[in-house]
């Protein structure tokens, strides 16, 4: 998933993801955000803008329910309507040590042991992302 929604989703600002497919799992999912864009900066109202971490995991969310779409979802969705398409109805877990991990489309499983939670938003401030440092520019995204 692509920043900045990776990071809307695991913080709960966004409670619903839509795709164009329909998933039976429920329950714990692992949100990675994808190699690119790796030049996402979030402002986070402290006085600093927040560079998003890419291709990496970021946290997991309950998948509650997956239904499919009406207009009514678009908003909180942050998309348009998109008949035809699923929305995913999520519940942030919390953040995990950003760490690399080997991606792939769709759904797939990785080990627990490589899952490590944090409390609240201590990875904004004391992991570096694994892309590296990026200097904010104006051709980088800045959302928040």
């Amino acid at each position: 998933m692509q920043q900045p929604w990776a990071y809307a989703i695991v913080d709960g600002a966004k409670r619903l993801e839509v795709r164009s497919w329909e998933t039976r799992h429920r329950g714990p999912l692992l949100i990675c955000a994808s190699a690119r864009p790796n030049n996402v900066f979030w402002r986070t109202g402290v006085g600093q803008d927040l560079l998003l971490p890419a291709g990496c995991m970021i946290g997991v969310v309950d998948l509650r329910n997956c239904r499919p779409m009406v207009k009514a979802d678009a908003e909180a969705a942050m998309c348009d309507y998109l008949p035809k398409h699923f929305v995913w109805e999520l519940e942030s877990t919390g953040f995990v040590v950003p760490k690399s991990i080997a991606m792939k489309l769709n759904l797939f499983e990785i080990p627990q042991t490589d899952v490590q939670f944090l409390a609240g938003d201590e990875w904004l401030f004391d992991y570096e992302p694994p892309q590296g440092t990026i200097p904010h520019s104006p051709s980088c995204l800045l959302f928040g």
